[in-house]
């Protein structure tokens, strides 16, 4: 996604933010220590113990800029505060937010962080959200009805006083370079703040990897760890062929698809790029799934004569790929795509499937926005999958939240949902979690 302008202020707001900014990954390097070790999956993420000292680095590309945060963890003691703020330290790195761990009390506004920590079973370390009505946890919903738990906004709304009255330990945060970000602002209070960044991860494991992180923060570093060796590997299970298991208890929250990085139907913010040129058409990105014997699968919208499609090695791509489905445009290097609604409907009868159709529920509102999809093959035949099977008490999305947090089951359930509906509506079976085909419920 590309920014809408510069960021403002730009000097100052690295100043406060980063540590090093895209230099070729000396970012990661500890003078005399050597480099933080990189993660099995995720990109965006270093964690390790360079010179004894417990460091975390946090990457998150904000439109044309890398921002790059440092933490030191440090073991907290009994009646200590949670933070030192942004020190000089050793050895001659730059300078880290010093963090004293196990944190106690944190703001997150962001879906996925909320998802994580409720995999830990951590809710009660969670003493505000950006929105409760995005929450689609119960528990956590109704701790927020109660006042337990505050809502303190998200973007322009966002209250600055609020986040100081729940005296955090950390405020969790993510920025996506547009004119919601507010992440500036709240660095101006003073308070330790981390920008997360597992919605720009490109694969599902690299997701869940991230619960590491929390794992460390919050003291449940072994439980972390277990979580995400289990989750790896049901999920390679799951892409050879086999089940997931179990029906974990899951809950979360919603965020806007634009700030968890899903495509945007803001064409301000996205560069539009012409499918003439790539090195690919779209006739020919076809033509290689012609022998394949794998549902063939289409994704996106179109908005204001735009249409929005993950690239071949975005999130939703890798999950359709590992889901049994051929996505059509499975042999792009990008993570988003941009199409006339005239070049989709040249390879539309293509495609048997039709998944994530923007942020749409039923056919009739898909209708409503764009009448003439109703000549694209999948859904003239009734094989529409969408991700919103599973909604909170106030309509939130738990997609967003808590299918990060359990990619195994988030597989199982779009490769139940492509197998049924590329076998015809009538045979589908209703029960398809986070996805389901919008004709059959």
């Amino acid at each position: 996604m590309v920014a809408r302008g510069a960021l403002g202020g730009l000097g100052m707001a690295l100043a406060l933010l980063c540590s090093a900014c895209g230099n070729g990954g000396q970012s990661g390097k500890s003078d005399g220590c050597g480099e933080l070790a990189t993660q099995e999956y995720a990109k965006n993420l270093k964690m390790g113990s360079p010179c004894d000292e417990n460091l975390l680095e946090v990457r998150s590309v904000v439109g044309r800029d890398t921002l790059v945060k440092r933490f030191a963890l440090r073991k907290r003691a009994e009646g200590e505060g949670a933070a030192e703020g942004v020190v000089d330290l050793s050895h001659g790195r730059a300078k880290e937010t010093v963090l004293r761990v196990p944190l106690e009390r944190v703001v997150a506004l962001s879906s996925a962080q909320v998802g994580f920590l409720l995999r830990l079973g951590l809710m009660d370390r969670i003493v505000a959200v950006g929105e409760g009505k995005y929450v689609a946890d119960s528990a956590l919903y109704a701790r927020v009805q109660r006042g337990e738990v505050a809502e303190v906004g998200n973007g322009t709304s966002i209250s600055l006083e609020k986040i100081l009255a729940v005296r955090p330990d950390l405020v969790m945060d993510f920025a996506t370079g547009g004119s919601q970000d507010d992440y500036e602002r709240i660095n101006s209070l003073g308070i330790p703040l981390m920008l997360t960044s597992e919605w720009q991860e490109e694969h599902p494991l690299a997701k869940i990897e991230w619960i590491k992180l929390f794992g460390k923060l919050f003291g449940v570093e072994a439980r972390a760890d277990s979580i995400y060796e289990q989750s790896k590997n049901a999920y390679l299970q799951v892409a050879n062929g086999g089940v997931a298991g179990g029906n974990p208890a899951r809950g979360g929250s919603e965020q806007q698809r634009v700030s968890e990085g899903e495509t945007s139907p803001n064409k301000s913010e996205v560069e539009i790029t012409s499918p003439s040129a790539r090195n690919d058409t779209l006739s020919s990105f076809v033509s290689r799934l012609s022998s394949k014997s794998c549902p063939r699968v289409i994704a996106g919208m179109n908005y204001g004569g735009v249409w929005y499609a993950p690239g071949g090695n975005s999130f939703t791509a890798h999950l359709i790929r590992d889901a049994g489905g051929c996505y059509l445009w499975a042999s792009d290097s990008s993570r988003e795509l941009t199409f006339t609604l005239e070049e989709i409907m040249l390879v539309a009868d293509s495609a048997d499937v039709w998944v994530n159709p923007g942020v749409f529920s039923s056919a009739e509102d898909i209708l409503a926005a764009e009448p003439r999809v109703r000549h694209i093959r999948a859904f003239r035949e009734k094989r529409v999958c969408q991700n919103d099977g599973r909604r909170g008490p106030g309509g939130g999305n738990d997609f967003y939240e808590s299918a990060v947090a359990y990619p195994a089951e988030l597989l199982q359930s779009l490769r139940t949902c492509i197998q049924n509906a590329s076998n015809g509506a009538d045979s589908a079976q209703k029960e398809f979690d986070w996805y389901r085909n919008i004709f059959i419920f």
